[in-house]
């Protein structure tokens, strides 16, 4: 009874152990970051022993490979040893809980490690391989040196009456994962194997084994029945050589706490110099833009029937060109010289001329120049005189309307000075 309540009073020290450590070392230790103080944890999983049944010859019994899942608890205390990528960890924990010591094996103390509890105590060197600083989720390995104790506390009175040996010593090898859910708290996974470093058994012969092999010899047999280990008291085929070796992996996954790490300094407040507020009116200047330069230097005369105001198709397809060229050139406005010739003038007066130049100004109009850049100026009598040679009545050259392009400037300076 005393035994089965050395278990939890053992896991509740252990517990109460690494709380204590942490508390104490992480007062202590410098720290020049926000992460890298002293951590401790508590993890839950599943042991794995890996290796023969028994470690001893035992009567009846027939050695043979087993493997065994068992529950397991582990607490640690870890110290950053280079910034936060280097800790030193050390590690306890309870391991193939619940065995039963009751079985043949126990009973003939063939096997502790098999059939009770294991103490387990090493020395880890862990690498984180990113930056908790920078990252939420910090995978890291990590190797050491320890060792697993069986039957921990005294429950195997055959074992302990025959002088077992308890005492395995191991080297861990294993990877893991944090998941940090703030500065000072997060949960961690792992999984490890631990090898073996030494003989934990007795891989011992019948007598006749030795017999046979030294041939009667007293003092073969007495050293083979010492050391039964020794390269001469191995059999060619080995079979009757015990393995006095197992192997230990390890699941667990637990929240793992940070004690002693400082937040990074503040950032001292310096107030602003006092400065006085100078108001420099500006002033603004215009510049004027450079004026648009007309490029026209001529534009299509049309011509009209005697005593005709009319335009025709010929007329209306030169001004359609006239059109164009006004309408690409913004900065020329044009003169509407009409004329007529002498007869016209003696029948039909000043009015013809006129409506000719208001009919040539309709035309622009509807065709989309402004009325702005457009100015009548009715001439009259046309002053060249006609050739003898041309046909028909009156003289044809100067029945026409002229459009006469210049500077938008210019031709706004004309207007105000009368338009002449």
């Amino acid at each position: 009874m005393t035994h089965r309540l050395s278990f939890p009073l053992f896991l509740i020290a252990l517990l109460m152990t690494s709380v204590a450590s942490a508390q104490v070392i992480g007062t202590r230790y410098d720290t020049d970051g926000g992460s890298s103080g002293v951590r401790i944890g508590i993890g839950v999983g599943a042991s794995v022993y890996n290796g023969p049944n028994t470690l001893y010859p035992l009567d009846n019994v027939v050695q043979e490979n087993v493997t065994e899942v068992k529950p397991a608890v582990t607490a640690f205390v870890g110290l950053p040893l280079g910034g936060d990528r280097l800790y030193g960890r050390l590690l306890a924990g309870l391991l193939n809980i619940g065995a039963d010591s009751d079985n043949e094996i126990a009973r003939q103390g063939g096997n502790p490690f098999l059939t009770n509890e294991q103490a387990l105590a090493e020395v880890d060197l862990l690498f984180n391989l990113a930056s908790p600083r920078t990252s939420s989720v910090v995978p890291y390995v990590y190797t050491g040196i320890g060792a697993i104790i069986a039957d921990p506390f005294g429950r195997d009175d055959v074992a302990d009456a025959l002088d077992r040996d308890r005492v395995a010593y191991v080297l861990p090898v294993g990877i893991g994962v944090d998941l940090n859910l703030s500065r000072n708290l997060s949960l961690f996974g792992e999984a490890s194997y631990r090898f073996p470093l030494n003989n934990v058994g007795q891989g011992a012969r019948v007598a006749a084994d030795f017999f046979e092999l030294c041939d009667g010899d007293p003092d073969c047999i007495a050293k083979c029945e010492a050391d039964p280990t020794d390269p001469a008291c191995v059999l060619g085929d080995g079979d009757s050589l015990f393995d006095t070796k197992f192997g230990s992996a390890l699941l667990t996954g637990g929240l793992r706490l940070g004690f002693g790490a400082r937040s990074p300094a503040p950032v001292e407040y310096i107030p602003p110099v006092p400065t006085r507020e100078v108001i420099v009116e500006r002033e603004t200047i215009y510049v004027e833009p450079e004026p648009l330069v007309c490029d026209l230097v001529e534009l299509n005369s049309i011509y009209f029937d005697h005593g005709s105001s009319s335009l025709s198709m010929r007329a209306q397809d030169l001004l359609g060109e006239n059109v164009e060229l006004l309408l690409d050139n913004s900065a020329c406005c044009v003169f509407l010289d009409a004329y007529t010739d002498t007869s016209e003038h003696d029948r039909f007066g000043m009015g013809l001329a006129g409506r000719r130049a208001q009919a040539v100004y309709d035309y622009y109009l509807t065709q989309g120049v402004a009325a702005s850049r457009l100015q009548i100026r009715n001439r009259g009598v046309a002053s060249p005189s006609c050739d003898k040679e041309d046909p028909g009545v009156g003289c044809s050259r100067n029945r026409r309307v002229d459009s006469v392009p210049m500077d938008c400037e210019r031709f706004r300076l004309m207007l105000e000075n009368g338009g002449q």
